[in-house]
């Protein structure tokens, strides 16, 4: 590893974290969801043909165990549907359903509106650089 001042490195990192839990948590208390809920219902609803738990799993970088009680919660309350493979009985894809689209589409706006605001003040340049560096560094951090 390279030398660099770890000082001023666990200062750059605390400003990550604080971006990240800003951006997550401002506005949780008016949700009726979890954050990881609707981030769940987020990840299912680009993709049409459902997901399976792993591939989920990998997307949103949540153990089984964490993704599997999410699963269950939003099934629960008809969000989400287990839709078997016909090809392995042991796996399945979870799917949104019209309730789960009704329930983003009811929440996007307070949900969101933390990335909406960030958009307005920097303006489309400069949003769009911090974008374009998150998804390197993201990329970066998920190598194997």
């Amino acid at each position: 590893m390279d030398n660099f001042d770890w000082i001023d490195m666990t200062v750059k990192m605390n400003e990550v974290r604080l971006f990240s839990r800003t951006l997550v948590h401002r506005y949780t208390p008016a949700l009726e969801r979890t954050n990881q809920e609707y981030d769940l219902l987020s990840q299912l609803i680009k993709n049409e043909e459902g997901m399976t738990p792993i591939k989920l799993s990998k997307a949103m970088c949540l153990n089984k165990t964490i993704l599997s009680r999410l699963i269950d919660s939003l099934s629960k309350n008809g969000y989400v549907t287990k839709k078997p493979d016909i090809h392995d009985k042991r796996s399945y894809s979870v799917c949104i359903t019209e309730a789960g689209r009704k329930e983003l589409q009811k929440i996007y706006e307070l949900y969101l509106s933390p990335i909406y605001k960030l958009r307005k003040k920097l303006g489309d340049e400069e949003f769009f650089k911090l974008i374009s560096s998150i998804e390197k560094a993201n990329k970066i951090m998920n190598e194997e």
